[in-house]
């Protein structure tokens, strides 16, 4: 899959479903041209239907010329809050940790089937203290999955969220590959608590490969993330954030997410990119 030439393109968050060709010809009628996919439904990547599937994956690309700029790798047993988190999110957790990267393998193997070339996933609460036994065994393993991926022709990208800027930095060079890089979500730093969105930029800016442009708000109740909102009614400020994005040198997909579903979804997600084209237009013309 060649590479986007539009500068700072703007994308969505999708899911593949049971048709493939359907979810893209919805992200083409929104009126995008690039996107992300979520992990793969197992169907496609295990069993006996696998590589039919992933044909249809292929062939419903080439039909809607849908640029899919990352595929989101998830693993089952998240608890999304900072209570359960800790023990069960992303490759951190030990328990969990050698499945978990089994199958970011195959969905990175997938992802080079049908042509992509980042992937990215929430790798979990990284340990604070680098000198920890936790700590020391997650930059192994993530040692191993990103030389992976660079195996595959593939940039890995941290989603970020679960630690501080300077946390996510400091994992970045102590794992010391060229081909490891931030799938940014400026809400997350917030929704999580763990810093500002400029922070981000500050500590890891030009690391950073491709976004998730949602919005958000500060966790109110202990234990509890914050709270999702339509993009521009959150705590994110992307009139900042985006111009601060570009000039650290980046170029790529402004990804939107908004997690929820049905109507509101879809009404919000184009509105998103209204709010997003105003920006975009603002640093380019």
């Amino acid at each position: 899959m060649k590479k986007m030439k539009d500068v700072l393109p703007l994308g969505v968050m999708t899911n593949l479903g049971k048709d493939p060709l359907t979810a893209l010809q919805k992200v083409k009628e929104m009126g995008f041209t690039t996107c992300q996919l979520s992990n793969p439904p197992d169907e496609y990547i295990y069993g006996e239907r696998a590589e039919d599937l992933t044909q249809k994956v292929k062939e419903s690309i080439k039909k809607t010329r849908i640029h899919i700029s990352a595929v989101f790798i998830m693993y089952k047993g998240h608890i999304w809050n900072l209570v359960d988190g800790p023990r069960t999110i992303g490759l951190v957790p030990e328990e969990t940790r050698a499945v978990r990267v089994v199958h970011a393998c195959r969905v990175s193997n997938w992802a080079k089937k049908i042509g992509v070339q980042t992937v990215t996933s929430h790798m979990g609460f990284i340990p604070r203290d680098s000198t920890s036994l936790v700590y020391k065994g997650f930059i192994e393993t993530m040692k191993a999955f990103v030389g992976f991926c660079g195996s595959n022709g593939q940039t890995f990208a941290f989603e970020t969220g679960q630690e501080p800027p300077d946390v996510l930095r400091r994992t970045i060079d102590d794992i010391g590959l060229n081909n490891v890089g931030v799938n940014f979500d400026c809400a997350n730093l917030i929704l999580y608590g763990m810093g500002r969105p400029l922070e981000g930029i500050k500590a890891f800016g030009e690391f950073v490969v491709n976004t998730h442009c949602k919005d958000g708000i500060w966790p109110q109740v202990p234990g509890k993330l914050g709270r999702e909102v339509p993009l521009g009614e959150g705590e994110v400020n992307f009139q900042e954030v985006i111009p601060a994005l570009y000039a650290r040198g980046f170029r790529g997909p402004l990804t939107i997410e908004r997690e929820i579903a049905g109507e509101e979804q879809i009404r919000d997600i184009l509105n998103a990119k209204r709010f997003l084209e105003e920006i975009k237009k603002k640093i380019l013309d």
